[in-house]
């Protein structure tokens, strides 16, 4: 029979030491020298940014415009049941405990919807006013779920070399023939599915600018993303970027975008589901159930001498 968990403070904070036993990302330094992956090594730079934690100053959110507050939605106040979990509160699951795995906030931004453009467009607006709080935002969309649970984020930063002088850092789309995932002058978009956005003071400037680029005043023509494809994504990488050159990083498609089967982009560290969302909850039920099996494998080699009891004759004596 389901049943409903309860959110007291102390249980929010055995949790919370449960999931750092079971993802054991004490592990995994943020200064650690490399990351291997599928036959991949990912090195840090000789000089790492960040050497230690930066805690509850990064913010992990989702920003939507759904409650999720329906059945089997994670928001709902009723009985819990895996079995029936939708597969986008998978994905917010995963943010929420990648952020209390490593002790960062998390916030999730409900959101109003916009009369006259999709909705994707409340993300600029959602990043900027959150930011003014912290040093880091970190957003991912509802189908985006962080890979390697243990891998912090000031390792990633360090990895992709997040200077203090970088706002948004945003990973490329993948290359396609028939160039949907350019823009008009050929360059391949980033994908706004995962935004790391820092305060610096560039920041509030560009994500202003990319909020007002459909009223077409700075950016004449740009209202023409306020429905079609892909919205808020093409505007930001049809007009906005080419004025903000030195303060974006595109990060590597295949690091932080794509799924797990697409060779192109399996993102190593942000598997970001675009056609096949329906089995974010099977991955996510994956990478717990690895973590937490390969926790109790571990505790039942390391405990072998007291397990185990060799019957050298089988008689009853």
């Amino acid at each position: 029979m389901p049943r409903s968990p309860t959110n007291t403070h102390d249980e929010a904070h055995i949790l919370q030491k449960a999931l750092q036993f079971i993802f054991n990302p004490a592990e995994f330094s943020i200064t650690e020298p490399s990351f291997a992956d599928d036959g991949v090594v990912y090195k840090l730079p000789s000089h790492p940014i960040y050497q230690t934690s930066l805690g509850k100053k990064i913010c992990i959110i989702d920003v939507d415009t759904r409650s999720f507050d329906l059945e089997n939605q994670i928001m709902y106040k009723g009985p819990f049941s895996w079995e029936s979990f939708q597969f986008y509160s998978a994905g917010i699951m995963n943010h929420y405990t990648y952020a209390m795995t490593h002790g960062y906030d998390y916030k999730f931004i409900h959101a109003a919807n916009f009369t006259d453009r999709s909705p994707t467009w409340i993300k600029p607006s959602a990043i900027a006013n959150l930011l003014e709080e912290y040093k880091f935002v970190i957003f991912l969309d509802a189908d985006a779920m962080f890979n390697h649970m243990q891998i912090p984020v000031e390792w990633l930063l360090n990895y992709w070399q997040i200077t203090s002088d970088i706002s948004l850092a945003m990973a490329l789309d993948p290359v396609v023939t028939d160039g949907t995932n350019n823009d008009t002058h050929g360059r391949l978009y980033t994908n706004t599915g995962f935004i790391i956005a820092q305060q610096n003071a560039r920041t509030q400037e560009i994500l202003r600018a990319w909020h007002e680029c459909p009223d077409d005043v700075r950016y004449p023509g740009c209202s023409e993303w306020k429905n079609p494809r892909f919205h808020e994504q093409s505007a930001f990488g049809t007009y906005v970027r080419y004025d903000y050159e030195a303060n974006i990083k595109e990060l590597p498609c295949a690091e932080a975008n794509g799924e797990p089967d697409f060779e192109q982009c399996p993102g190593t560290f942000v598997t970001h589901f675009w056609w096949r969302t329906y089995s974010e909850k099977d991955y996510f039920q994956q990478t717990v159930m690895q973590a937490l099996t390969g926790r109790i494998q571990k505790m039942y080699v390391d405990h072998q001498k007291d397990i185990v009891r060799k019957q050298s004759k089988n008689e009853i004596l």
